[in-house]
């Protein structure tokens, strides 16, 4: 969700909806992501608990993520 409201905002400051977000962008999301929800704010507060399931989670979501924006990209251009 993250990563397409922000590309959403890309689009209206940009002005083009073929602006796509790359494999790095992603990646840095997935990764800030996981450290800030956890690992550093489980070590600040109890009401964080930190679980590799999460990571999992946004890993899988970044990747489906990826594909869609691919899939989507690849048709409108046809």
């Amino acid at each position: 969700m993250v990563a397409t409201i922000c590309l959403h905002g890309v689009w209206f400051l940009k002005k083009d909806s073929s602006i796509r977000l790359n494999i790095f962008t992603i990646l840095s999301l997935v990764i800030m992501y996981s450290i800030a929800f956890e690992y550093y704010l489980p070590k600040q507060s109890f009401r964080y608990t930190g679980d590799i399931w999460d990571v999992v989670c946004y890993s899988l979501g970044g990747i489906v993520f990826y594909l869609l924006q691919k899939i989507e990209s690849n048709t409108s251009t046809k």
